[in-house]
């Protein structure tokens, strides 16, 4: 029995310690199962039998930098995978970069992270442009000509310039009337914007900031009831924290999630949605989000090319993922050659019913409809 060791710097404290315990937790539930089940085996006979090593990045990037350079130099990880969010993963990628090594990305969705890896890189994820895509797409089918978006940008924040920019450039191809608000972060009274917003009768509001920032509108607008949009979009309504901060508050607001537990899909390889989440839940004790099936999701792909090559070498498994396309229980899996980018995933839309998250678009995944 042979060991391979696969290595990350984790988010565990600081701003983006929710989503970063949550992905720690998926891949560790991963490592420990695939230990359970003794490892992979390979073609000649051998079990790989995985070893998880891991530092807290405290969501700093010099620190990840620190955390990437560790696991290569001294613990001579195998399989590097990087950060929770995007400027966590794009320190990892500087840094694995000088050293000419592979970042398995899971949690940065900026769309230029494969190209700053040089090639060097396999990302699991849709890119940061398409988040509100599927949501545009749904309000233009559900209000038709009548859709009048405005979009609350948070500003100084690439990320979530990236998550508007995209949001635009659909609605303006759908013909979809859009304006743009910036906001600092911290602002807790909404007033001015959303007053603009209304003024121009804009029917749907989608906000781009962080968990806090998008709790302060959720909490601002549910105190404000002449503020009435028919649809609402937050990033941070797709995790479970968005419900257990605002509880009851929280039904009505939509987001866009990259996985849900009551996905419906036949996977090619590994468990299902709904075993993974039931094993995610006996080992946890709560029903995970997508981030723990996002980390979890690259342990599985890493399992499944090192079955198919043999081989641990990041080169050949790289290559191998060039060439690969299948299905998991997160979705479907395909890398453009070109690019880098993931192009099989496909994001979902949800929103908070009666204390339940459910899928209401695209139809051939929802399980519930619109309500507005």
């Amino acid at each position: 029995m042979n060991s391979f060791k696969i290595g990350l710097s984790a988010t565990l404290s600081g701003r983006h310690a929710i989503q970063g315990r949550e992905s720690l937790r998926g891949i560790k539930l991963f490592t420990e199962e695939l230990r359970t089940r003794g490892g992979i085996e390979t073609r000649e006979g051998k079990s790989l039998v995985p070893e998880l090593i891991f530092y807290d990045d405290e969501s700093i990037p010099e620190k990840t930098k620190e955390n990437t350079l560790r696991l290569i130099e001294k613990d001579k990880v195998d399989i590097l995978l990087g950060p929770y969010s995007s400027s966590l993963t794009l320190a990892c990628v500087e840094t694995a970069e000088k050293a000419q090594r592979v970042v398995w990305n899971y949690g940065g969705s900026l769309d230029d992270i494969p190209s700053r890896a040089r090639g060097k890189t396999v990302s699991a994820i849709t890119g940061a442009s398409s988040y509100f895509q599927a949501v545009v797409d749904m309000i233009h089918d559900c209000y038709a000509e009548a859709a009048d978006i405005s979009v609350l940008r948070l500003a100084g924040s690439r990320f979530s310039e990236t998550v508007c920019e995209g949001a635009l450039l659909r609605a303006e191809k759908l013909g979809i009337s859009a304006a743009v608000y910036d906001f600092p972060s911290g602002t807790e009274d909404f007033s001015a914007i959303l007053s603009r917003a209304k003024s121009r009768g804009a029917s749907c509001v989608l906000c781009c900031g962080g968990m806090e920032d998008d709790i302060n509108l959720a909490k601002w607008i549910r105190r404000n009831s002449d503020f009435d949009f028919g649809t609402v979009a937050t990033l941070a309504a797709a995790v479970n924290e968005f419900e257990k901060r605002l509880g009851r508050e929280a039904d009505g607001f939509v987001s866009t999630s990259q996985w849900e537990p009551t996905l419906s899909l036949s996977p090619d390889f590994g468990p299902s949605p709904g075993e993974f989440s039931d094993g995610f839940a006996r080992a946890y004790g709560y029903t995970p989000d997508y981030t723990a099936a996002q980390s979890y999701n690259m342990g599985l792909i890493i399992e499944k090319l090192i079955e198919s090559t043999g081989k641990t070498d990041e080169q050949a498994l790289l290559g191998e993922a060039l060439r690969s396309r299948f299905t998991t229980f997160y979705g479907d899996f395909r890398i453009d050659p070109e690019t880098l980018r993931q192009t099989g995933h496909q994001m979902l839309v949800t929103q908070w019913q009666d204390g339940k998250k459910k899928i209401v678009f695209p139809k051939e995944y929802s399980n519930s409809r619109l309500m507005v």
